[in-house]
């Protein structure tokens, strides 16, 4: 993930906009070494920012361990060097302790799916909390699944609210030999709730089906239907880590989901010394 010197030098501001008080007072001016480690079992993360943050305030990297490596209670995730160790110490925690519960909730959802359907994907959407989409999608990735969706500008997803303004689920069906030539080189996703629509979009002809909130019984009967016919088919709405298997046993070729990105968790023991 590439982060730029602008978003780099935000996240210092927002933590240290000017001084630490606390490091005047007690007039600190050795260099230290700072060392971070889980408390938990978890999936790596976040390693390439907190090494541009470690640049950026001139420290020394000592030991950066390999994100999307699964590492146990007690491991080492990163060590660096230098006067500004105070700044990062913070920084950096709060980064970890957030990526590191997406990348290890997202790694526990996509083995629980995987070991039903090793075809399977696990993809999640644009739904991230404001202002952390990178570190999220970062944490996603080495976690093993994809995002759904980055932006509105990459991929075409009908829901409801597109055909409300377009003028009905009728003039859809009705022109869609047109739109799809109109997108020669993208998939058409639409989104759906019922198998009596879903019927429709496999007759039409669309690339993707995604049920949203679509029961157990009724998602494997649409799979059934739209493998034969060579369509992909997705599920969404409410599936997390405690339900993903029931939705893997159906079939579906995918999973969207919003779960890893609010998970909590991740426990990170920081030490600084003295040099």
């Amino acid at each position: 993930m590439f982060y730029t010197y602008e978003e780099i030098d935000r996240l210092i501001q927002e933590d240290m906009s000017m001084f630490d008080l606390t490091k005047e007072l007690l007039e600190i001016d050795i260099k230290g070494k700072i060392s971070f480690y889980t408390r938990k079992d978890t999936v790596v993360t976040a390693n390439n920012l907190i090494e541009m943050l470690c640049k950026r305030l001139d420290l020394k990297v000592n030991f950066k361990e390999k994100n999307k490596k699964f590492i146990k209670v007690g491991d080492r995730l990163f060590e660096a060097e230098g006067e500004n160790v105070l700044i990062l110490w913070k920084i950096a925690q709060n980064i970890y302790e957030y990526a590191l519960s997406v990348s290890t909730y997202t790694y526990e959802m996509v083995q629980k799916a995987k070991n039903i359907n090793p075809n399977i994907e696990i993809l999640t959407t644009r739904k991230v909390i404001p202002f952390t989409k990178k570190i999220a999608l970062n944490a996603i990735i080495d976690g093993g699944a994809y995002p759904h969706r980055i932006t509105t500008t990459e991929t075409i997803l009908v829901f409801d609210n597109y055909i409300n303004l377009y003028g009905g689920w009728d003039k859809f069906f009705n022109d869609f030999t047109h739109l799809k030539h109109k997108a020669v080189e993208k998939k058409w996703v639409v989104e759906c709730e019922s198998i009596e629509r879903a019927k429709k979009l496999i007759e039409i002809g669309v690339d993707v089906i995604q049920l949203d909130k679509v029961d157990i019984d009724t998602t494997k009967k649409i799979v059934d239907i739209a493998h034969n016919k060579n369509i992909k088919v997705l599920s969404a709405g409410g599936i997390n880590k405690e339900n993903i298997e029931e939705y893997a046993k159906t079939g579906v070729d995918g999973i969207v989901t919003t779960a890893p990105y609010f998970a909590k968790g991740a426990d990170v023991r920081v030490v600084i010394d003295s040099l």
